[in-house]
């Protein structure tokens, strides 16, 4: 499972373009799935006290709205890791993604 949770799975395709592509492509292959389990994690403790629920109980609570939040800040938190990546260029590169937690 994912982030040692049997019942979900994380999915994600990468597809680099621009001259440095295929590196960011990678890079957030490699940054994505951390980033988005930290992020989740906090987002679900932030859920639970904010809702007054128990943390032990609240993940089968999660909404789709937390769950877009994080999406939303962890890509945030990855396009700013790929700016302050000295190894290459990727204002003119990127990559498209397609990223899926099964739950």
């Amino acid at each position: 499972g994912f982030g040692f949770q049997e019942d979900m799975t994380f999915c994600g395709m990468f597809d680099g373009h621009g001259p440095w592509g295929h590196y960011v492509s990678k890079r957030v292959r490699d940054l994505l799935p951390s980033a988005l389990l930290c992020q989740w994690q906090k987002d679900l403790a932030l859920a639970a006290v904010d809702s007054g629920m128990d943390c032990e109980c609240s993940q089968s609570n999660i909404t789709f709205d937390v769950w877009k939040q994080c999406y939303s800040r962890t890509c945030a938190l990855v396009d700013k890791e790929l700016d302050r990546h000295q190894g290459f260029y990727s204002f003119s590169s990127g990559t498209t993604s397609l990223a899926v937690i099964k739950q």
